[in-house]
């Protein structure tokens, strides 16, 4: 693998946005230190802060701060070789997927001294930066999968039986950091092991269960749009016309229309 650019512990204003729909022309790896939106397969992600996404060559970059300062360590590097894709492959890193790690400190210092001899006039950096960018992807893979395999298992019923909780209340102001005190973990630590077990991230989860409850809502009751909207835990029944369109692709309004008229023509 070749480094082709890097930055250690870059920081940006709020109204820091990266939008390149080809991609960078190589691959290309954040560490994320503070909080950002991504926007990945037409669909925004707001992700918190210690966590990582490695953008595949060729797919669009679409990524902002999320309102206040934007902070990130990342590197753009390229394949020289089929046993470095083979690697990767290994070390199972996904590629497209924001996923968060918890510290950053350990992978962030790698970075920082790839970024110190990357740009020296040292005899032997080039070996050294490769060996360095082979030591940032092992102890990515160790900080993604080693804990995991090991805990997942531990948390499975507690985070089934908090997922039924959602999903039975869902006008419940269910945020990161509430679900993630209830088993005592680190939002973090939280959120990655959520999205393990269940393949969708927490307030993913949410959404689903608000909309959901909106559904049976709208073709079971004749109760008002902006009722239903606090039922299932809206403050704003703007927002939740918005996030139900967002998910359905119709307005409340005519998701209940459509399904009276398929019951009558039943």
């Amino acid at each position: 693998m070749k480094i082709n650019n890097i930055g250690y512990n870059h920081r940006h204003n709020a109204d820091f946005f990266v939008y390149r729909p080809n991609g960078s022309g190589d691959n290309l790896l954040l560490l994320l230190k503070t909080p950002a939106v991504f926007v990945l397969n037409n669909r925004e992600l707001v992700t918190e802060k210690d966590s990582f996404i490695l953008f595949r060559k060729g797919t669009p970059q679409n990524y902002r701060s999320s309102g206040g300062e934007f902070a990130n360590d990342w590197f753009n590097f390229s394949f020289e070789n089929k046993e470095d894709k083979e690697l990767l492959n290994a070390l199972e890193i996904p590629f497209d997927t924001v996923m968060g790690i918890g510290a950053l400190d350990g992978l962030s210092m790698i970075i920082k001294n790839m970024n110190y001899e990357n740009y020296s006039s040292n005899l032997y950096k080039t070996d050294s930066v490769e060996l360095y960018l082979k030591l940032f992807f092992i102890k990515l893979s160790e900080k993604l999968h080693s804990a995991d395999e090991k805990h997942s298992s531990d948390y499975y019923d507690k985070m089934s039986a908090l997922r039924s909780q959602i999903y039975s209340m869902p006008q419940n102001n269910w945020n990161i950091e509430g679900l993630a005190h209830q088993l005592t973990m680190s939002k973090s630590h939280f959120e990655h092991t959520y999205k393990k077990i269940f393949g969708i991230s927490p307030m993913n989860e949410v959404i689903n269960s608000r909309i959901e409850h909106a559904k049976f809502m709208l073709t079971s009751t004749d109760m008002p749009i902006n009722a239903i909207a606090e039922i299932c835990g809206y403050k704003s029944d703007i927002h939740f016309m918005r996030q139900f369109k967002s998910r359905l692709g119709v307005t409340p309004s005519i998701y209940r229309s459509s399904c009276r008229k398929s019951r009558k023509e039943e």
